[in-house]
Formats: C-alpha cells, sequence, structure tokens
C-alpha cells in the first residue's frame, strides 16, 4: 500500500532571508548610514551580511578608524538585526606580497598571523553586536586571492584566526568563506588541510546567471557538498550570496531584465528554504556603478537611495509571506524489490546493473550499478527499464534512496512524456559513502541543455521514468565504481 504520510523535506528550522548589505564598505557618507538602515529594515530582513575591510581600519600598522563599521552596526542593531561580519581585504603592508602598496586594498594572501590577531581585535570590539564570522571572501576566486587560489593557505588562515576569534568570544560562530558548489576541488584540498574542524557553518555562492532558477542547477548545486558532509561531519549549509543582475554588467555579459531579477527572486530562494538551507542571503542591497544586482538602482551614486526595483518589492513580499512549504504524499514509484533483471544497460558498454541483497536500505533488495569510465572524452552510461515506470500525477519532486560512493560523477533521471519527448532530471553526483535521500523537484520548464530529444521543455503527462543515468564528471575523467539505489518515490501535491 502506497505511503499516504506527508513528507517533509526542508529543515525544521524556520528559514531565514539575508541580504548582502555592505553599508560600512559602500557608502561614502556616514550621514547616509541610518537612512540605508531604516530602507534596510522595511525589506524586513532578518540578517544582513557586512564586510569588515582590514584595509580601510588599519592602514597602517598604528593608525586605526572604526567610524563606519560603529556606525553601521549601531544601525544594524538598534533596528533588531542579526549581523554575519566578512573579515577580509588587508592593506598592503600586512600581506604575503613584498611589491603591494603597502597603504592600500590588496586582494593577496595576507600573512596569518598578523590577520588572526587584526580578526581578534574585530571581533572583541563587535562580540556584543555580532556573533557570527565569515572568514575572507570566494578564496576558490582568483580575483579575491592572489596571485592564484591556494586551498591549504586558505585552511591554515581559517585554523589559525577560528582559534584566535575563540579566545575572544567563545561563543562565536565561524563560517567558512562561500566557494563555487559546482567545483569542489577547492573545498575538498582545505578540507584535508583541517578546514573542517575550524569551521561551524559551510557557506557557498551558487550563482547561476543568466540561467532561471527553475532549471538552473541550482537546488542540484547543494548536493555537491553531499560527499564532503559525508567524510568529514555535516555542517549547516548557508547560502551567503545569490542573485541576478538586472542588466549587464563588468561580471556578467548576460543579464535578466528588472522583471525577471525579481521573479528570479521569488522562485529561487524558496526553493533553497525547501531542502534544508536556512539562510539565505540575497546579493544585493544596492547596486554598483557598473553590477546591478540590488533590490535598488545605482542612480546618482552609491548614497542615492532611489529608485527601487520590482526586486525590492519581491524580497520584502517574501520576507513578509515566508512561503509555505507544500504539504507532500509520498507514492512508490518503484522499491527494486525481487530478482528479476527488469533493468537493463543501453548502448554504452561502461557498466552493469543486477538487483542485490547484501547492500539495502529497506527490504531485501537495491539496484547495484557498476561502472567504468575510459578517460578522455563526454562518457556516461544508461539503465533502462523493460516496461514503463508511471510516475503520478500532480507529482512534485521525485525522492530517491542512494547508497554513494565518494564520487563526483552525475546521478540523472532520462523522464519520458505523454508526446514522446524526452527529457533529464539532474539529480546530484553521488557524493560520500551510505544511504542518503536526495529529492528534487521537478521543473515546470526544463533548459535546453536537458532535452534529450527536440521538443519545448515542457514534460506533459501521462509521465515515465525512461532510464537512470551515470554521467562522468569531470568529463572524460575516467574511473570506476559501484552505487546503489533502494527506491525511487514520487512526493506528490494535494489535489
Amino acid at each position: 500500500m502506497p505511503d499516504t504520510s506527508a513528507f517533509h523535506f526542508a529543515s525544521a528550522k524556520k528559514p531565514q532571508l539575508g541580504l548582502n548589505t555592505h553599508l560600512a564598505t559602500r557608502l561614502h557618507y556616514r550621514s547616509t548610514i541610518p537612512v540605508a538602515a531604516e530602507i534596510v529594515a522595511h525589506t524586513n530582513t532578518a540578517w544582513v551580511r557586512e564586510d569588515i575591510h582590514w584595509f580601510r581600519v588599519q592602514r597602517t600598522p598604528t593608525a586605526y578608524d572604526w567610524q563606519f563599521y560603529d556606525d553601521a552596526f549601531d544601525a544594524l542593531t538598534q533596528r533588531q538585526m542579526h549581523i554575519l561580519g566578512v573579515l577580509g581585504h588587508p592593506p598592503g603592508w600586512a600581506t604575503t606580497n613584498p611589491h603591494d602598496d603597502p597603504y592600500n586594498n590588496s586582494f593577496f594572501a595576507p600573512d596569518a598571523t598578523r590577520f588572526a590577531a587584526w580578526a581578534a581585535q574585530t571581533v572583541a570590539r563587535y562580540r556584543h553586536q555580532i556573533r557570527y564570522w565569515q572568514i575572507w571572501n570566494e578564496p576558490d576566486n582568483a580575483l579575491f586571492w592572489r596571485p592564484s587560489p591556494d586551498p591549504i593557505a586558505y585552511a591554515r588562515l581559517v585554523i589559525l584566526t577560528s582559534r584566535a576569534i575563540k579566545q575572544v568570544d567563545p561563543d562565536a560562530v565561524i563560517v567558512s568563506a562561500g566557494v563555487n558548489p559546482f567545483n569542489m576541488a577547492f573545498l575538498y584540498r582545505a578540507t584535508q588541510a583541517g578546514l573542517w574542524s575550524a569551521i561551524d557553518i559551510v557557506a557557498i555562492h551558487p550563482y547561476v546567471n543568466p540561467s532561471a532558477p527553475a532549471y538552473s542547477g541550482l537546488i542540484q548545486s547543494v548536493r555537491y557538498l553531499d560527499g564532503v558532509q559525508a567524510r568529514y561531519g555535516r555542517r549547516p549549509i548557508w547560502v551567503t550570496e545569490l542573485g541576478w543582475a538586472s542588466g549587464q554588467g563588468d561580471r556578467d555579459p548576460a543579464s535578466a531584465t528588472p522583471a525577471q531579477q525579481a521573479r528570479y527572486l521569488t522562485q529561487s530562494i524558496p526553493m533553497l528554504w525547501q531542502i534544508g538551507i536556512d539562510v539565505v542571503f540575497w546579493y544585493t542591497f544596492k547596486d554598483e556603478a557598473h553590477n546591478p544586482y540590488g533590490l535598488i538602482a545605482w542612480g546618482q551614486g552609491s548614497d542615492d537611495m532611489q529608485p527601487h526595483k520590482p526586486a525590492f518589492i519581491a524580497f520584502a513580499q517574501l520576507q513578509s509571506q515566508r512561503v509555505s512549504q507544500p504539504q507532500l504524499t509520498s507514492i512508490p514509484v518503484i522499491s527494486f524489490e525481487g530478482r528479476k533483471r527488469t533493468w537493463v544497460r543501453g548502448d554504452e558498454p561502461y557498466g552493469t546493473v543486477r538487483p542485490q541483497r547484501q547492500i539495502v536500505h529497506e527490504g531485501q533488495y537495491a539496484l547495484r550499478m557498476d561502472y567504468a569510465f575510459p578517460q578522455g572524452g563526454n562518457r556516461y552510461v544508461v539503465f533502462r527499464h523493460r516496461r514503463p515506470l508511471l510516475i503520478p500525477a500532480h507529482t512534485y519532486a521525485l525522492s530517491l534512496m542512494v547508497y554513494g560512493n565518494n564520487q563526483s560523477h552525475e546521478l540523472k533521471l532520462w523522464l519520458k512524456g505523454g508526446d514522446g519527448a524526452v527529457v533529464q532530471l539532474q539529480i546530484a553526483p553521488l557524493g560520500g559513502g551510505g544511504w542518503r535521500r536526495i529529492v528534487v523537484p521537478i521543473p515546470a520548464q526544463f533548459a535546453p541543455w536537458d532535452l534529450i530529444t527536440p521538443g519545448d521543455g515542457q514534460l506533459r503527462a501521462p509521465i515515465q521514468i525512461e532510464a537512470i543515468v551515470l554521467d562522468d564528471n569531470p568529463d572524460g575523467s575516467g574511473q570506476d565504481g559501484t552505487f546503489f539505489i533502494d527506491s525511487i518515490e514520487a512526493l506528490v501535491l494535494p489535489r
């Protein structure tokens, strides 16, 4: 009999919406800070993310200037907002590059011991206003860690800085710098160097501009952390930057329109809440001159708080409405029970499939899939069912119980619509060993690159599972291995 109990796949915590505000670092006049803080309060945001630039605080080893930060943190905490403080941007005199201008901002790696000491001073000053501290911004990005990203050096910086912060404030919460989740090589190497033991929360920046969130891979980006989480221990995941530009800028030649930016905001954040991301920070409050990511347009300059864009209204409404999570019914699609070989490999000679009893999550059988990818080219293997596997009407998402093997190869499903069109649903990387449940919403529109046969990207009922697919990642990397699937369920919306 189908399990008709409601299936909740979101975190039990109340999801939060934050905003990258940059009041202390991007406003020219201190007098604008309380004005801007009041406008931030009108967005109803619970959290703000504020950069603290070392070079602005301490331009020389003996000269300190905290005025902008004092004003900004006073204005924000008076309005009952939680602050995530981002520690970064050293002065040239405190980096490892002997050719840096000693009195200006630098993106070269800092002297780790000096950085930790400055961070401890900063935490001591603001510990009664800020509890959450993020160490650096995007160290895997060559723009922000020069001469090139160095995961071992970043891990050492976090270890020393976390230790110094905890000595000043034992209750401080350490957040890792936001990294690109679509390439986990940096985070894996930093974790191997000891990063995980020094942080309380792991942060990602899953930018997918210009793709719409419904078929951008946004949900799958979170799954890339499964492997490191399984190997080194679970940490809460925060998205400390997410956004779409409302026009062309320095960062992205392609962009959304202001109306699309607002729509993408409304779509993307609930998607992340529903898979358990407790805090999502929108990037950003105010446009830069050549990067229109903000809720407020550039206008006459950084201190001009008009005009508000459609995204401003969308952000405030989303925060106040706190989109409810769907109550879903779980209905089995297939359980893989029995010895009969109903699954067969397609034309690609890279794997085998069979039922087995040694590794199961529940029941007596699970499906075992072995693969062996040669190096070079884009390799994948398709496992097809001998008869149609129909998905119930009104299915919102599919749930799979998967036993991974610590590889980054991509698990996908091919879905076939009633008109014969086939699309691929990206599930997740195989990830860490052991059983885990993966829940993936079915998008209303599939991207052009997810169309297996020609079509318009619309999946029309009745829908069936055409195949389970494993795609090598990265392309041409080779490797062989084994993974298991115990069940596939449909999560159905109430009628």
